[in-house]
């Protein structure tokens, strides 16, 4: 017995090499195998499980992401590196997020580790679990639903494009910016008016980004701070948490730019707040979004710095969604308009319908009451949703084991990532044309009126009960900024620009969205 045990232990390392040598060759044989699809699917390799397949396609992640859920049936795990807790189940099946985000929702949470890599908002509402986001919703959800909020921000949203977005876009169409080429990056612009925009809806404050005299100036330090917190947030999802904890408690890289870019967003937020609590209180309470929330009973145990903090993560949260959602939307919206230009002329004949006399000399811009019967208008931009969700993907962690329709097991910690982008694209779900940008498949034939997707097949606005509070009022900002542009000056891409999404958790561009930009009545000079 003794020497058979010998014999074992002295072959052990020898065992460890074959089981090895056979993994590695198993593997082999999956990638051969995976090449010869039509597209690329990842193969789990020994020790760092698909890793390469994501480190191959960076840059290019969600198209990528497309191919792989279109060939696997919607759904697949991921395995990442052994022993790090990186495997997480993706999908683009419909049925599979009505099951999570709706019928079984009790059995999905956000989960801890969201939590930790979106950090960066603190413990509001994007990140809230369990017991903590029934009175955060309840609490949000009274301020949004507001009629004098809405009001605010609506009447804000047009304030900002009659004094600062019309006005530089003016600027640049007379050629007197960019060395008077009569070209801009739209991006830059619609993020600089989308930062000012919520600033002044979260504070009832002006930062003036877009202005004349500032949008030549590096951008805000508020705004490159959400810039670095989103790229930061994308690496804590790509890389296994031990890498970038270890990064982070290091204070190295993306984790000490993203502790810089969180310190700059405290210091504006928490100044914001002590200069309100500074000044004589008020009759009638403000309807920025700030004053709300300072307006609302709070939990009589929390102690003035925990409701300092909680003020804090209400806007902060607001502000990273609103900013760079909405920027993004307006972006890739006036990207397909400048590619379909034939939705442009569409777009702008129902504008003029809704105003039709034309003053050179007084640009227009339209309120939301104005636009609510511009259903093109409306169709346009859920259109674009559809293929550029803002937000490309959601998330969430099974709190205990499960069996998703279709017959996949889930087991109770398992990370499910639905890829809104790849929703859009695929056959099954929203047809043979699900790749071309058509408005019309929004109106009803005959009515004209915009037809209701269920949030699971169009989930731009999430789903079920954690559906977006703030659906109608960021549509509303895309109509009312859109309308202003295509009324009032003609866009077109800069011959040989290449427009491609990043690789982000905000759908921004590549390399920006170069145009440029006429005058309406100058079209014809």
């Amino acid at each position: 017995m003794g020497g058979a045990l010998q014999s074992f232990l002295l072959s052990y390392p020898e065992f460890l090499l074959a089981a090895a040598c056979f993994l590695t060759f198993s593997a082999l044989r999956r990638e051969r195998d995976a090449r010869r699809l039509a597209v690329p699917v990842p193969v789990s390799w020994p020790v760092v499980g698909m890793l390469p397949f994501v480190v191959r396609h960076l840059g290019h992640l969600l198209d990528v992401a497309v191919g792989v859920l279109r060939e696997l049936g919607c759904t697949f795990m991921f395995r990442g590196p052994w022993l790090v807790g990186a495997d997480f189940l993706v999908t683009c099946d419909p049925a599979v997020l009505h099951h999570c985000l709706v019928a079984n929702l009790g059995n999905y949470d956000k989960g801890r580790d969201f939590a930790e890599m979106f950090d960066v908002v603190g413990d509001g509402l994007l990140v809230a679990d369990a017991a903590s986001w029934a009175p955060q919703r309840h609490l949000a959800a009274s301020v949004f639903s507001s009629a004098a909020f809405r009001s605010f921000v609506v009447s804000t949203v047009a304030r900002q494009a009659r004094r600062l977005l019309v006005p530089y876009l003016d600027h640049v169409a007379a050629g007197d910016g960019a060395g008077g080429r009569r070209v801009v990056e739209l991006e830059d612009v619609f993020m600089r008016f989308s930062l000012d925009v919520s600033y002044a809806v979260a504070f009832a404050a002006d930062l003036d980004s877009l202005s004349v005299a500032n949008a030549a100036a590096p951008f805000p330090p508020f705004g490159e701070a959400t810039r670095v917190a989103g790229e930061a947030v994308l690496f804590r999802h790509i890389a296994p948490a031990g890498w970038w904890k270890l990064m982070r408690w290091l204070n190295v890289g993306v984790e000490r730019r993203l502790a810089e870019a969180k310190a700059v967003l405290d210091e504006f937020v928490y100044r914001e707040i002590a200069n309100r609590k500074s000044r004589p209180p008020l009759a009638v309470p403000g309807d920025d979004l700030l004053s709300m929330y300072m307006a609302s009973p709070s939990d009589p145990a929390m102690t003035d710095q925990q409701k300092d903090q909680s003020l804090r993560d209400a806007a902060v949260g607001f502000m990273f969604a609103a900013k760079d959602l909405i920027a993004a939307a307006l972006t890739w919206l006036f990207y397909m308009l400048c590619t379909h230009p034939h939705v442009e002329a569409k777009i702008l004949d129902e504008l003029k319908s809704l105003h039709p006399t034309t003053n050179a000399a007084a640009p227009v811009v339209f309120d939301g009451e104005a636009l609510r019967s511009a259903n093109y208008l409306h169709a346009a931009v859920l259109e674009t949703l559809r293929l550029f969700p803002p937000a490309p993907f959601e998330e969430k962690e099974a709190v205990g084991d499960d069996v998703l329709p279709g017959g996949t097991a889930v087991s109770k910690g398992t990370r499910v990532v639905f890829c809104l982008y790849a929703m859009g694209r695929i056959e099954g779900i929203w047809g043979g044309d699900c790749r071309e940008f058509r408005p019309e498949r929004w109106l009803s034939a005959g009515s004209g009126k915009v037809r209701h997707e269920p949030s699971y097949k169009f989930a731009a606005f999430n789903a079920g009960p954690r559906s977006c509070l703030g659906k109608d009022l960021g549509l509303s900002n895309i109509k009312i900024a859109a309308a202003a542009v295509v009324y009032n000056f003609r866009v077109e891409l800069v011959d040989g620009h290449v427009v491609e999404p990043k690789d982000s958790v905000v759908l921004h561009t590549k390399n920006g969205l170069m145009v440029r930009v006429k005058r309406r009545e100058a079209q014809l000079e």
